[in-house]
């Protein structure tokens, strides 16, 4: 897959929703159309000092300030919270979208809330191009940001004072937020632990992880914005003409997985199992690490198990009960560690 080929990836979009800041409630509103602004911040105390003597429990929304931004990023620390170092799930949004709408999307808080993590949403700046809130998918795509230089920031803040295990960081994220985490295997590997990316998918073409990572991912076959099959085809064109757009939208998903697993050292066809009626499961044998492609049958632009599904299938396409990016997703991740 070529450099300018993922730099077309920016494109990617997804029917935002929206939420309130509640950690005790369900989310009050839906919006099918994106954001393209970062959400309002409250004013919550931080941690004053390195270490885990003061952290506060529930939402902080603070900022942070990295690669030539500064972004607004919204915490949620259980209120289990003992004082002992925590794991921390970084969820990326999608083009378009929020931090916030993307919590409420994948529920991810009330998940942190039960198991005892941390789980961080930041809200990304428009790109160049789409005038959108992104993820940089490559270098030098804006000139005026370094999206790496951002997640090291983030996470040296998390580490620093947030009380989050270094060794424990996971990373996923939707469409955009999935093509980052993608990017965050092949170049942050050192940092993260696992990742699950949803509805978004790419191996990049000078992909040279520092280890092998865990790593998941889920697409629909019935996905209008980025197709499963690589059938050239996408609602995101609009009837515009781009040879970048009909390149990438030529990739097949389960092929782009596969360039991971050679990284990492599997068997080079998986072996096929059905979890569902709607959801097959690849499984690549002898890798370094688990490594799990998931595909669902029908399934649209989405997020698998997301509460907001029945809502959002007129726009984004049938979403699956049967498999929970979010749950599974944790699951899986929350096995592994840098450490071992």
């Amino acid at each position: 897959m070529s450099p300018r080929l993922i730099a077309s990836l920016i494109a990617l979009s997804i029917a935002a929703t929206a939420c309130s800041g509640s950690s005790d409630a369900a989310p009050a509103s839906t919006s099918a159309s994106p954001t393209t602004t970062a959400p309002a911040l409250t004013t919550t105390a931080r941690p004053q000092a390195a270490g885990c003597s003061s952290l506060p429990t529930g939402f902080s929304d603070i900022v942070i300030d990295g690669g030539g931004v500064a972004l607004p990023v919204r915490v949620y620390v259980p209120t289990s919270f003992s004082g002992s170092e925590m794991a921390a799930v970084l969820n990326w949004h999608a083009l378009g979208s929020s931090g916030i709408e993307q919590l409420a999307l994948t529920n991810y808080e009330v998940l942190a809330e039960t198991e005892g993590f941390v789980v961080v949403h930041a809200s990304g700046v428009p790109d160049p191009l789409s005038g959108r809130n992104s993820w940089e998918l490559i270098d030098d795509q804006d000139p005026n940001r370094d999206d790496l230089a951002f997640v090291d920031a983030l996470l040296d803040d998390l580490i620093g004072r947030w009380c989050v295990d270094s060794n424990r960081v996971y990373s996923t994220g939707m469409s955009n937020g999935g093509l980052f985490t993608a990017r965050l295997v092949c170049e942050r590997a050192d940092r993260i632990a696992a990742a699950v990316s949803v509805a978004g998918l790419y191996h990049q073409p000078d992909c040279s992880p520092a280890r092998s990572v865990p790593y998941r991912a889920y697409h629909g076959t019935a996905d209008d914005v980025v197709p499963f099959d690589g059938n050239g085809q996408s609602s995101l064109t609009l009837g515009i003409e781009d040879p970048r757009l009909a390149e990438l939208f030529a990739s097949v998903m389960p092929d782009e997985f596969a360039e991971f697993a050679t990284d990492f050292g599997c068997v080079a066809e998986p072996t096929l199992e059905n979890v569902s009626e709607d959801v097959t499961r690849y499984d690549y044998l002898d890798c370094d690490v688990p490594l799990s492609f998931f595909e669902i049958a029908e399934g649209g632009h989405t997020w698998p198990g997301s509460p907001l599904g029945p809502l959002l299938e007129g726009s984004l396409g049938y979403t699956t009960p049967n498999v929970s990016a979010t749950l599974d997703g944790w699951a899986f991740m929350s096995q592994h560690s840098l450490a071992g």
